[in-house]
């Protein structure tokens, strides 16, 4: 069986907030070999391809005293938990509060921070997109981060999630692609595919699911 017969999610999508758009990202999510898609502060509205889930996702933000607020007001909505990684201080309350599911794509990401996400079961994120969106200095220095949050990954046995962050149906990259894409910092073609399939699918495990709609799911 080849790796890319899995079960495939993009975790991180943005969307204008009209339900023309989602059903059209959903449709060409299907074609490029997704079953499904999480989408970050969009009400979810529209007509859903058979076969294929939708789940709703929440980006929290703020100051880190703020963030543990932030996570457990959002904590019993079956939402998606989405921290944008931060400065140290932000990663470091981010890694420390139980009930956050992801934490993407931080610039300052150290051993102790990795120790405490695999203790609160929270996943590091890779935004592969950055990669292609990025030009000349400022992607050497992502991709730097990259592999250097690889590292710490790998030691410490941190879930990680791969995502290429789209906001368009021209930002979506196929699993392919991603996994072609997450080749540059180091990923090897089995742990992007995992980071596509398996995480994902563990992270939906720890949500009750509540499905509202025939092709739709909110976790």
């Amino acid at each position: 069986m080849s790796l890319f017969e899995a079960r495939f999610y993009e975790f991180n999508v943005h969307l204008p907030p009209d339900a023309d758009s989602l059903t059209r990202f959903a449709l060409e999510a299907k074609r490029y070999g997704y079953s499904g898609i999480a989408v970050s502060n969009l009400e979810i509205d529209g007509n859903i391809p058979q076969g294929f889930s939708i789940y709703s996702a929440v980006e929290v933000s703020g100051k880190p005293s703020k963030l543990r607020d932030e996570v457990k007001r959002y904590r019993g909505s079956g939402d998606i938990l989405i921290a944008r990684g931060g400065d140290e201080e932000f990663n470091r309350a981010a890694v420390e509060t139980a009930g956050l599911d992801i934490l993407l794509q931080p610039a300052k990401f150290n051993h102790v921070l990795a120790k405490a996400a695999y203790d609160n079961s929270i996943t590091l994120g890779f935004n592969a997109g950055s990669i292609i969106r990025l030009r000349g200095e400022a992607r050497i220095r992502e991709l730097r981060t990259m592999r250097a949050n690889l590292k710490f990954a790998r030691k410490y046995e941190v879930a990680m999630l791969l995502t290429c962050s789209p906001n368009s149906i021209y930002d979506l990259r196929s699993p392919r692609e991603a996994a072609a894409l997450a080749s540059l910092f180091g990923m090897t073609e089995t742990e992007a595919v995992r980071a596509m399939s398996a995480v994902p699918l563990d992270i939906l495990k720890r949500k009750s699911p509540d499905y509202i709609q025939e092709g739709v799911e909110i976790i």
